[in-house]
């Protein structure tokens, strides 16, 4: 039975993993920038043509495993280094939900707000189901967790300083290398105000029901017992 609930969470969590990939394929191909966690990698396929938003994706998250690793130390539990497939996984089906999205013309400016603010809910779904399957982490809210374990600052404090750090980063080698800020505009900001507060929304309702179910589960366990 504790095998079986364990193998839930893990797929709640990769469906988690799955969702994000879509919702921020989604967010970029609105056309009106990207997510901010997604900021450093998105710049970087301007910087270098014909390398994928999703390789560019797992050499972050990769980098952000290994400041996991240096900040941790021994506390880096080996369980943690199935972020390594999780990010994989991810990485890959943005490339995926990319390439299935290529021949779909989003059209004017004002279309391009539909799947902008789409991608923003199915992300927001997306972290909330991550969160609540409570197993693993993507490197780059893994490396935000070490941080505030090490400095004992607020998780979601990290997070957005974490969250502003990338954008900033994202910017600096955009005008470093491109002499102008390419890749981010008005759609990051929205992603950036807005997912946090969806994926609330759906951690509280989601995580409510996961919660009566569970209650309703072991209530018809007993019954049968007795």
């Amino acid at each position: 039975m504790q095998r079986h609930a364990l193998a839930c969470r893990y797929g709640v969590f990769l469906a988690g993993v799955v969702l994000s990939a879509l919702g921020i394929a989604l967010i970029t191909k609105a056309g009106l920038g990207t997510s901010a966690i997604s900021s450093l990698a998105y710049v970087l396929t301007f910087v270098i043509p014909g390398i994928s938003l999703g390789t560019f994706t797992l050499l972050v998250n990769l980098a952000a495993l290994a400041a996991q690793i240096l900040l941790l130390g021994r506390e880096f539990r080996p369980v943690q280094l199935l972020q390594l497939p999780a990010t994989v996984i991810f990485s890959a089906g943005i490339d995926l939900w990319t390439y299935l999205m290529r021949d779909w013309t989003v059209g004017a400016y004002p279309m391009g707000w539909i799947p902008l603010l789409a991608g923003c809910v199915i992300l927001g779904l997306g972290v909330a189901l991550e969160v609540l399957g409570d197993v693993l982490y993507l490197p780059c809210e893994g490396v935000v967790k070490a941080i505030s374990r090490k400095s004992r600052a607020e998780f979601g404090t990290v997070k957005t300083l974490f969250d502003l750090s990338m954008v900033l980063s994202a910017i600096l080698v955009s005008v470093f290398c491109l002499g102008h800020v390419s890749g981010l505009r008005e759609g990051t900001i929205v992603a950036a105000a807005t997912v946090g507060g969806i994926s609330r929304f759906f951690r509280e309702k989601l995580g409510s029901l996961l919660a009566r179910t569970k209650a309703e589960d072991g209530a018809s366990g007993v019954s049968v017992q007795s």
